[in-house]
């Protein structure tokens, strides 16, 4: 970074902190080098007399600041100070040493390879950090990226809002790197930092910002009308940038999907494979991988780019600007500095705030998975495939989303059975039947049912929900290790058969409860065995670019919390878009979103301070919280609290008078939870229910149930009659 020498009318001393020479001057101040007590240098932000004589603004200012102390250092300056109530407002943050992207360019030439791919891959994680914090930068350009010793970083000279703050359309930034919200003066989110993420990426590829220069007028009409000019770039970042540059906010990718698609060391994987091969996929994101990702968009006919003529109205699969459960609006203050990762400890916002507040939801790949899990790259059998998704989770877009399954078969029969001489039993039935459930996923070959049904949810307009049930040894017994191989083999021909299609994985229910080595468990088993395999078959489904995976979280009451957090750490949550609840249990949907969110909130501590238990002194950062899905396919009334007393209850098994519940959906005005899904069959039996008793027969029923999982009309009826809401 450039200083030019002190000018008459500067201060020399600012606080502690003495003034070396100018580094900037932006529209809200000037940013000086300073020099601390210890010798340390440091980049000063002196805000302009005019602001800071403002009291509302030092107290919009000073939340500012508050929202820069949370975001991680990682590519970032990080705020080292601040004064935001004495004489002089300021704001130190650490010196970067170094030419900015905009003076390397025109020094040395675009950026090519690794060192283009790193830098993209930097500046996304930098937003991720941003976003998570409830800030949008606002002002990502060329001169607001730093290429230190340690790697790009990236800096703001005052423009950034936060995203709770009051929104203002003054339109504010570099015209050339704004997106064409924020040239219209309309609402500007983090949407508008990825378009301007693809344009500073276009700069370093092509030398030049992909809409051109001149006058403002005609550059601003360039951003809302014209395609952009992407010469440098090519392969799988061409895409990643055209996507980023979509005219329709709602159509970009966010940062963390950016992340997860530049996180592939090899993008001959995602782009040149044909069905059938298999690669190797990287390990994470790193500051110098070559990066891959699936096509995120095409050259359309005539050379046109996809977005070019897309309405700003029109709707898309959403980013951060998910619906009216997470939608964000842009803030009217401004923060000094932008920054990288995920902080320790942010302040969860209260539930009872209005849900317009959004979070960033999706996560980053581990870096500690294994390396050999192969990349998926579409159907097997040659069909050609479904438009591609860039990263996107199918339960956060912004419409309402139709689910897809076939007809329930029990259901489907028993309404045939029942038809002419129980009518209303067999309405009763299709009405069940009709339901989408989760497609359940455990034959040897599971590929021509994935096929099938996946050409069947195309057709209908709809997603599947895929049942994954298929862990060798079991629940609770250990694997030999070429089981656990052939299983990888299995989950890697299931991703590749998904493909580029949107599907959803409910990865192996009781996985994490009934955790070998543990207690009722094999003691002979390895926990970590486990934990490496989930950690494999999410990282191997999650290649794909529109594959939402979720793990076992379990029940409020069962295990424990604080137990299912560390297994779900174990199991690389991270990796995944979140956990699902109450498969094996008749909880209320209340209930289960109460422990979704405790138990959501002890993952994000337990991640962000390595501490055991749930800390409570702790404050959670929302955006590193994982969501979740709840399993109401047989909640409606709750569970069951049996009248008399048993030695063994068994409320979970086949328990009387309970019924179905909401229906699938991600309209759920829950922050967390991505959708209400039925994943257990309503209508299939627990198993044999002795309740402590000696004999087969279930004393509350006074019958013996069928075995587990088996088709039992009576129970499916009772479950329909007892349906809340109601069946129609």
């Amino acid at each position: 970074m450039s200083m030019e020498e002190l000018r008459d009318g500067d201060p020399r001393r600012v606080g502690p902190y003495t003034l070396l020479g100018r580094l900037g001057e932006g529209g809200m101040g000037v940013v000086y080098l300073g020099q601390g007590p210890d010798g340390a240098r440091a980049a000063v932000k002196l805000l302009h007399a005019r602001m800071d004589a403002d009291p509302d603004f030092r107290r919009r200012f000073a939340r500012e600041v508050a929202a820069a102390r949370r975001v991680a250092r990682f590519c970032t300056a990080p705020v080292l100070d601040a004064d935001v109530h004495g004489e002089v407002v300021y704001l130190v943050t650490e010196y970067v040493e170094g030419p900015s992207l905009g003076q390397a360019v025109r020094a040395s030439g675009p950026l090519r390879g690794s060192a283009l791919d790193g830098l993209a891959a930097a500046t996304a994680m930098a937003l991720r950090a941003v976003h998570g914090a409830g800030v949008v930068h606002r002002d990502l350009k060329p001169s607001n990226v730093l290429l230190s010793q340690v790697g790009p970083k990236v800096i703001d000279f005052g423009i950034a809002q936060l995203m709770d703050a009051e929104m203002s359309s003054t339109i504010v930034g570099t015209p050339a790197y704004m997106s064409p919200e924020q040239a219209r003066g309309g609402e500007v989110g983090p949407a508008s930092d990825i378009f301007s993420w693809g344009c500073t990426v276009a700069f370093a590829a092509g030398g030049a910002p992909p809409f051109g220069t001149g006058p403002v007028p005609a550059v601003l009409a360039r951003i809302v009308n014209a395609p952009p000019e992407l010469s440098g770039l090519s392969g799988p970042l061409l895409e990643l940038v055209v996507a980023a540059l979509a005219k329709n906010p709602a159509e970009r990718p966010t940062a963390q999907e950016l992340m997860d698609r530049l996180s592939f060391a090899d993008p001959s994987v995602l782009t040149s494979a044909t069905p059938g091969t298999t690669g190797t996929s990287g390990t994470g994101l790193a500051a110098s991988v070559e990066a891959g990702v699936p096509p995120a968009a095409t050259a359309g006919a005539g050379g046109k780019l996809p977005g070019a003529d897309t309405a700003e109205g029109s709707h898309g699969l959403a980013g951060l600007l998910r619906g009216p459960r997470r939608k964000v609006l842009a803030g009217t203050v401004a923060v000094l500095v932008a920054a990288a990762g995920v902080s320790a400890a942010l302040a969860w916002r209260d539930e009872s705030a209005p849900t317009s507040t959004a979070t960033s939801t999706a996560t980053s790949a581990p870096t500690d998975a294994p390396t050999d899990a192969a990349s998926p790259t579409g159907p097997d059998d040659g069909e050609a495939p479904q438009r591609p998704v860039a990263g996107r989770n199918p339960l956060r877009i912004e419409e309402p989303v139709t689910f897809y399954a076939p007809p329930e078969p029990g259901a489907s029969r028993q309404a045939e059975l029942w038809n002419d001489e129980r009518p209303d039993d067999a309405e009763l039935m299709r009405r069940l039947a009709a339901v989408p459930h989760a497609i359940r996923l455990d034959q040897t070959d599971a590929r021509p049912e994935v096929a099938q049904r996946l050409t069947e949810a195309r057709q209908a307009g709809g997603v599947p929900v895929f049942l994954v049930n298929h862990l060798p040894g079991g629940d609770c017994r250990p694997a030999t290790p070429a089981d656990r191989e052939a299983y990888q083999e299995w989950i890697t021909g299931v991703a590749r058969q998904i493909g580029q299609a949107e599907a959803v994985v409910i990865l192996e229910p009781s996985s994490l409860v009934n955790l070998p080595g543990t207690e009722n468990c094999d003691p002979g088993g390895s926990a970590q065995h486990r934990y490496d395999d989930l950690r494999r078959a999410v990282r191997t489904l999650k290649s794909n670019p529109a594959t939402a995976v979720y793990l076992d979280g379990s029940q409020a009451d069962w295990p424990g919390t604080a137990i299912m957090a560390e297994r779900l750490i174990g199991a690389g949550i991270e990796a995944a878009d979140g956990f699902f609840l109450n498969t094996a249990a008749f909880q209320t949907t209340e209930k289960s979103v109460g422990y979704g969110k405790e138990l959501s909130a002890c993952v994000a501590v337990r991640r962000a301070t390595g501490r055991a238990g749930c800390p409570a002194d702790v404050q959670v950062d929302p955006a590193a919280m994982p969501h979740f899905v709840v399993d109401t396919a047989r909640n409606g009334r709750g569970s069951w609290a049996p009248d008399k007393r048993y030695k063994d209850p068994q409320v979970w098994c086949n328990p009387p008078g309970r019924g179905v519940g909401e229906r699938p959906t991600t309209e759920t005005g829950e922050e967390l939870v991505d959708a209400y899904l039925w994943i257990a069959r309503p209508g299939t039996s627990g198993g044999r229910c002795r309740r402590g008793t000696d004999g087969e027969l279930d004393p509350e029923r006074g019958v013996v149930a069928p075995p587990a999982g088996e088709w039992w009309p009576e129970l499916a009826l009772e479950r329909a009659e007892n349906a809340e809401p109601p069946l129609r």
